[in-house]
């Protein structure tokens, strides 16, 4: 999920044809996170029925001082094994095995890319009752 206008955007560019007749053509969708490219192919962001294809990206306006920010949702979680260390604020990637696919080593997202890319808590959330949860 990400802000309205980009998410049209991107939707407009990628002209997803409702019955599916340009899915094979369809790329992938990269998002620099860290210094590295976190990619979703066509399976990860359309959703295939049958015969009709629809774009699983959501809008989501966040108003500043939080955002604009996306949120890498069931598309990012699905494709990516996620490991979270809080002790050491950082978090770490790698592709999913599903089905046997080869997966590349764990990407980790620490301390130092937090300047570039600040995390939930250095925006000023705090821990509440073990949950992460907003500045009030």
């Amino acid at each position: 999920a990400g802000p309205t206008e980009l998410v049209q955007k991107m939707t407009n560019l990628l002209n997803v044809e409702a019955d599916c007749s340009n899915y094979h053509k369809l790329p992938e969708l990269g998002f620099i996170v860290g210094g590295k490219i976190l990619s979703l192919a066509p399976r990860d962001y359309v959703d295939k029925a049958g015969s009709r294809c629809d774009v699983t990206l959501m809008s989501l306006d966040v108003p500043p001082p939080k955002g604009p920010l996306f949120v890498f949702g069931i598309p990012f979680l699905q494709r990516y094994y996620s490991v979270y260390d809080h002790a050491n604020s950082r978090v770490g990637f790698a592709v999913a095995n599903h089905a046997g696919e080869n997966a590349p080593a764990l990407m980790s997202v620490g301390a130092t890319e937090q300047a570039r890319a600040p995390s939930f808590l250095s925006k000023g959330g705090r821990r509440k009752q073990g949950r992460l949860a907003p500045e009030q």
